[in-house]
């Protein structure tokens, strides 16, 4: 009996024992092929974390407001300097659109490099690029030695919503101001634009000023009572609307500024009032204003009252990307613009704004008491926004001229950089002067140097550009809005025009305005019907079928 009993549990023993090497070999592949499984993830975690973020964080909204532009990409490629961004702000009031913004910057290129800066960790550290107190997203972009800073309320653009009295962020510019800062601190030089001040001129609006400062063109007001001249480093000047007239000895210094290649853009107003002076520069280029203020007998072209006008945009050097509707320009009280039909050679005008053929002004503006056509008036149509260009050989006689002509407005020293021109020439003259002494040469000699100094003499040559707007409405800020930005647009081309900006890095606001699904009524009933009866009512019969042919079998 103890024998049966042995050889059974040996039996037993031997049963169990291959069943626990099978398990064995099958718990050490589920083991192998788990850490395996556990290898694999983490290593693709760590390639994933290495992509760039356009690939890991895709944008699927309608506004892309994360995604890089072209603009962009174009000006990242072509950095050579470094550029650090340093991104103010603590990890839990950070905005995921200007976070995620600045993670695609950083992985753009090698030469841009994103830092966060803990504003409680850092408290002093803003204090080293501005004196403003930064907000929280808000960005400083820095180049060596340049810096510029974008602050968090830059970004976003709102509106104020006369239906619920409150601002509404209707655009997301974070892009925009980031790039333009990038631009600004990778260039050398910027583009300079004067402001003239002393006669009461209109005042650059807020958004426009941001305008400017994004198309990266520095500003600084210019006083020409005290200024010697206009300065060398001017690129563009800018008269806006002045209430009284430029004095005698200021238009000279405005118009030989002009003369030697200057480019200016002029704004006036009706005021009623005569101005001899800055008309004379004006005159100088073929250009004078009609008598009175303009009335539009079209009312296509015009809002609301016949002299807020909505001219027609041309297409030329500054509004050719605002033809055919796509763009609209808001003027009110303007005046004509007349091109004299004798214009010197190589002095052109290329009219911009022009009213219908139905428009008239107004001559006895001060006795009106209709806005009707009266006997007196004069017929249309009429220019009111023309831009002229000169090309000028900087002649000895022509800068000899120049200065000349501010020495008697009473400045006290020369020209800057046209001095220096001046004098090369004053050389050229003197050694001209010197072989011309020279009596021991033959006379066949003599004719000969002449002859080869003529031929290697260059005379350098600039080109004069001027726009001369009639109404200071162009640079209003509500007057703006009424045309939905037409007014900024066309201004910030022709300073990007008068400033060489053959390609610019603006890149434009992107919006964040709600775009609403309208349904009609007869849509909603189709709709509703299709949703609440036929659909469920489809699956209640095709239910009903399979339970019946179930149940017959």
């Amino acid at each position: 009996m103890n024998k049966i009993k042995s050889l059974f549990v040996l039996k037993r023993k031997k049963e169990r024992y291959p069943v626990s090497i099978r398990r064995i070999k099958n718990g050490s592949y589920s083991m192998a092929m788990t850490v395996f499984a556990v290898a694999a993830a983490v290593a693709v975690n760590l390639i994933v974390s290495e992509l760039p973020s356009q690939y890991t964080q895709i944008d699927i909204s309608d506004q892309k407001l994360t995604v890089l532009s072209d603009q962009t990409k174009e000006l990242a490629a072509g950095l050579e300097e470094d550029i650090t961004i340093y991104y103010v702000v603590q990890d839990d009031n950070r905005d995921s659109n200007v976070s995620r913004l600045l993670e695609r910057y950083d992985d753009l290129s090698s030469h841009i490099t994103v830092v966060e800066k803990d504003p409680v960790l850092n408290p002093n550290f803003t204090s080293q690029y501005t004196d403003e107190t930064l907000s929280e997203n808000s960005v400083i972009v820095t180049c060596n030695d340049a810096k510029r800073v974008v602050t968090y309320d830059s970004m976003y653009e709102s509106e104020f919503n006369y239906n619920y009295y409150t601002y509404e962020t209707t655009g997301f510019d974070a892009e925009g101001q980031i790039t333009s800062a990038i631009a600004a601190v990778s260039s050398e030089d910027l583009p300079k634009l004067y402001t003239l001040t002393g006669h009461g001129e209109s005042q650059i609006n807020s958004s426009l000023a941001q305008s400017i400062e994004k198309e990266n063109i520095e500003t600084e007001e210019l006083n020409l009572v005290t200024a010697e001249s206009v300065p060398e480093d001017a690129d563009c000047l800018l008269v806006a609307s002045p209430a009284s007239d430029l004095s005698e000895a200021e238009a000279q210094k405005l118009l030989s500024y002009l003369k030697t290649g200057g480019k200016a853009i002029v704004v006036t107003d009706y005021t009623g009032k005569e101005m001899p002076n800055l008309m004379s520069v004006l005159e100088y280029y073929g250009l004078s204003l009609e008598d009175g203020i303009i009335m539009e007998g079209d009312s296509n072209y015009y809002i609301q009252t016949p002299y807020y006008l909505v001219p027609d945009i041309a297409s030329t050097e500054v509004s050719a990307d605002m033809t055919g509707g796509s763009a609209y320009a808001f003027l009110a009280a303007a005046q004509g613009i007349l091109v004299s039909e004798e214009l010197r050679d190589g002095l052109s005008a290329a009219p911009v704004l022009t009213t219908s053929s139905s428009a008239y002004s107004k001559v006895d503006v001060e006795n009106m008491t209709t806005y009707g056509k009266e006997d007196g008036d004069i017929d249309g149509p009429f220019n009111v926004g023309v831009i002229v260009t000169e090309t000028v050989e900087l002649t000895e006689e022509l800068l000899e001229e120049a200065e000349a002509a501010i020495e008697s407005a009473g400045a006290s020293a020369e020209l800057g950089s046209i001095s220096g021109l001046v004098q090369d020439s004053d050389e050229a003259g003197d050694n001209a002067a010197g072989a011309e002494a020279a009596e021991g040469e033959t006379e066949a000699a003599g004719a000969e140097t002449a002859e080869d100094e003529t031929e290697n003499a260059e005379i350098e040559t600039a080109e004069t550009k001027l726009a001369v707007y009639s109404s200071s409405m162009l640079l209003d800020a509500s007057a703006d809005q009424m045309v939905s930005g037409g007014n900024a647009k066309l201004v910030m081309n022709t300073l990007s025009w008068m400033c060489g900006h053959t390609s610019t890095v603006s890149v434009p606001s992107k919006s964040m305005s709600v775009n609403y699904l309208t349904v009609t009524s007869a849509s909603s009933s189709f709709w509703s019907i299709i949703v609440i009866g036929i659909i469920p009512g489809a699956f209640l019969i095709g239910g009903l079928y399979i339970w019946l042919k179930r149940r017959k079998q």
